[in-house]
């Protein structure tokens, strides 16, 4: 549960900063995170009252902890620059799917036009209709993980690079 409302935090934090956090909205998990994130939490599994307990806690947390969730720090000297990275794994990364796809089954494999294979890591289970070759996003999420959502497709779904 620690590592969850951990995650949480690190969720709300990337949100952005709020300009004065008595005047920040309620925090929403189910607005604040994907479905697949969602899942892969476990959140899935907590009840409505549970979930709106959560969001209350961490509405308060966000407002007594102003300073560190609104992104402001005290001066610690200059900042070190941070390496650009590279190129070639810069993430959002768009591509297309070849050929046809259906939808996520639990353990989809998809290639893409630049010749990486991605392949599904969660269980979810994503009806999409035919699509020929739909654009896709690939993106980084906490503790290395992918995410890769399908243009015209609401539910994005974690995968793992099967091949560069």
């Amino acid at each position: 549960m620690k590592i969850l409302l951990q995650s949480l935090l690190l969720a709300g934090l990337s949100l952005g900063g709020v300009a004065n956090a008595a005047d920040a909205p309620d925090f929403d998990v189910l607005t604040s995170m994907s479905v697949a994130d969602f899942r892969a939490s476990g959140l899935d599994k907590l009840s409505d009252a549970q979930i709106k307990a959560l969001d209350a806690w961490f509405g308060d947390y966000q407002r007594r902890h102003a300073l560190t969730c609104t992104g402001a720090a005290p001066a610690r000297g200059p900042a070190l620059a941070a390496p650009a990275p590279a190129a070639a794994d810069a993430y959002p990364m768009t591509a297309h799917i070849v050929g046809e796809f259906h939808g996520w089954s639990g353990s989809t494999r998809v290639t893409l036009d630049n010749g990486q294979v991605w392949e599904q890591m969660d269980d979810a289970t994503v009806t999409a209709g035919r699509m020929t070759n739909p654009k896709v996003t690939i993106s980084r999420g906490v503790f290395n993980s992918f995410y890769i959502s399908v243009e015209g497709v609401n539910d994005s779904v974690e995968v793992k690079r099967i091949k560069e």
